[in-house]
């Protein structure tokens, strides 16, 4: 029966092309867009190499000194006794306006009061999207660099295809030394093998190729720069004097706490940040600190609020509903289509009922088609976002970015768009398999 039901709906099939055309389009479109968007978030946002600790990161991007204003108001109350006038005064101290100053840290500060926090496995800090000009053979070229300690290369699992990654002398030392990106050595040396030793000339410095790393494609630059150098060697003399620089911290959490108790106790090591310092000329008399997860992070590059569990919140809602949307919008289309498919098949719908096909004879044969079309959608619609991540990864359109194939998406994308192929041929069918026989077979009508 089973067999007779497949056999009879991809004839079907193939008798309505138009139908058929259009019904294969919608479903395949749907699912290689679907593909493309969750293929996006899973390189962007995945728990993969060099990721493969995101959930346990905590972010630190500047700090943010305060100072409030207040005023001293006086009440004063007027009392007359026996003819004798007595004055009350009251004083209310009132805030007026806060001053605050925020930028990213000076690297001491970092290094002095930031990195003894408890519960934290891995602290790193670096200085990202510095861009600098250099030459190789007489080319002038420009490179993003980062610069951070050897505790980078233990919180981001880069794969060390060549030579190594620092070790803690190189950062002792100010060793003029670099790791590279696979990409940046394809593109700057033409290949990737046999260029440890090689040397590369940046502000009338010399630096040594130590290590070359598999070049991930995130759009984060501090996930995927050029190339990565210690940062003890970079110049600071332009920056803050005690408070302000251009560094950044990345905390790794401990594994026996949850990621919310290392942000408290990040904001509570703001008490540590001395205010006594004579670079606080402006008198600041409080040091916020607003920690934030992996994917806050990158929430608030998309939509920022102050607060960055709000943005997160905001933008994984905004992105559910997109989806949903996306996904509903063809169905109804899908809907539409079998309805208007169905309906010039009333006829034979009440042929069938009339040599004793049962409702539930009529709405299998409608799903089966459905199941069958739906399958062949699926296949048109994993080539089609083949086809497309490809494309966008040649073509560079998304930066660093690299999007990757993720087979355990595909199938969860595909289960939804049966799911929603069938509901559109199953709605349609049910309710056509309840019209009398005597009506089916003299109107096309639901």
């Amino acid at each position: 029966m089973i067999s007779n039901y497949f056999k009879l709906a991809w004839r079907v099939l193939g008798r309505r092309k138009f139908f058929t055309f259009i019904s294969l389009f919608t479903i395949s479109f749907t699912l290689g867009i679907l593909m493309v968007i969750l293929s996006f978030m899973q390189s962007e946002l995945g728990s993969n190499a060099p990721l493969s600790n995101k959930d346990e990161l905590i972010h630190l991007p500047y700090i943010e000194l305060r100072k409030t204003h207040f005023d001293t108001i006086p009440e004063i109350d007027t009392l007359i006794t026996n003819g004798t006038t007595k004055y009350d005064t009251t004083y209310q101290y009132k805030s007026r306006g806060t001053s605050t100053s925020s930028s990213t840290f000076n690297k001491n500060i970092i290094v002095d009061y930031l990195s003894d926090i408890p519960f934290t496995k891995q602290v790193t800090v670096y200085s990202d999207n510095n861009l600098f000009d250099f030459f190789i053979n007489g080319v002038k070229l420009t490179m993003q660099l980062m610069f951070a300690d050897e505790n980078y290369f233990k919180i981001f699992d880069h794969k060390i295809i060549a030579g190594r990654a620092f070790e803690s002398s190189d950062i002792t030392n100010a060793n003029q030394v670099m790791v590279i990106s696979s990409l940046s050595a394809e593109k700057y040396f033409g290949r990737t093998e046999n260029i440890l030793g090689e040397e590369i000339k940046i502000d009338e410095k010399t630096y040594e190729i130590i290590g070359v790393y598999q070049h991930s494609g995130k759009i984060i630059s501090f996930v995927s720069p050029d190339a990565i150098l210690p940062h003890t060697i970079l110049d600071e003399s332009d920056s803050d004097p005690f408070y302000f620089g251009g560094f950044r911290a990345i905390y790794q959490k401990d594994a026996n706490i949850e990621i919310n108790q290392l942000k408290k106790e990040i904001v509570n090591a703001s008490a540590n940040i001395p205010l006594d310092h004579p670079a606080n000329d402006f008198g600041f008399n409080e040091v916020k600190l607003v920690p934030r997860t992996y994917n806050e992070m990158f929430a608030q590059g998309i939509y920022y609020d102050r607060d960055p569990t709000k943005s997160h919140r905001i933008i994984k809602w905004t992105v559910l509903l997109l989806l949903l949307f996306f996904i509903a919008l063809p169905t109804i289309n899908l809907i539409n289509l079998n309805t208007s498919r169905i309906l010039e098949r009333s006829s034979e719908i009440g042929v069938r009922k009339s040599f004793g096909a049962t409702d539930t004879n009529i709405v299998t044969q409608f799903i089966a088609e459905n199941i069958i079309q739906t399958f062949i959608g699926g296949i048109i619609g994993l080539c089609l976002a083949i086809l497309m991540i490809s494309f966008l990864n040649n073509i560079g359109y998304m930066a660093n970015a690299k999007l990757i194939i993720n087979f355990k998406f595909f199938l969860y994308s595909f289960i939804v768009t049966l799911f929603f192929g069938i509901v559109s041929g199953a709605i349609p069918a049910y309710r056509m398999s309840k019209l009398p026989i005597v009506n089916a077979l003299k109107e096309n009508k639901l």
